[in-house]
């Protein structure tokens, strides 16, 4: 069911639609870990399954939790993209790292709230090498929350 909203933060906020944006976003989040390669892609891995094994609704939770803020900062991008498609359009080199970095300062403000907790601590771990691979994800995120709107 797709939404009629004002912008992409009105609908995947939308109560009715939130918790299916959850789940595909975790979706999302186990197709990107899973193409990770070398040491540092199996030390993600192991992280982000271990965070799962230990309290896969905290990992939930935690998604839930940025939504809002990943959304507002999508915000701009999602009017401005015209006819374009949303993972084409954040995925150009011309803004992939603007939007990348948008997005991780919504996470630092979320993991900064958590310092001493053992996600922050995986978080702190991550973020050196955070935004190569959130730019690699844009494509996915933006067609991933693009379902959502209409």
């Amino acid at each position: 069911m797709l939404v009629l909203m004002n912008t992409l933060s009105d609908a995947v906020l939308d109560p009715a639609t939130r918790p299916r944006v959850v789940d595909a976003l975790l979706v999302l989040a186990d197709a990107e870990v899973s193409t990770k390669k070398g040491i540092s892609g199996t030390m993600l891995k192991t992280a982000f399954a271990g965070a799962r094994r230990a309290s896969e609704s905290n990992v939930r939770k935690g998604v839930d939790r940025l939504l809002p803020g990943m959304a507002r900062a999508l915000d701009p991008h999602f009017e401005a993209k015209g006819e374009t498609p949303f993972g084409a359009y954040l995925s150009d080199p011309a803004r992939s790292g603007q939007v990348a970095d948008e997005l991780l300062a919504v996470a630092d403000s979320a993991a900064a709230r958590v310092e001493g907790n053992p996600l922050g601590r995986v978080y702190a771990s991550f973020r050196g090498k955070a935004k190569e691979h959130v730019v690699a994800a844009l494509p996915r995120l933006g067609t991933t929350l693009e379902t959502f709107v209409r």
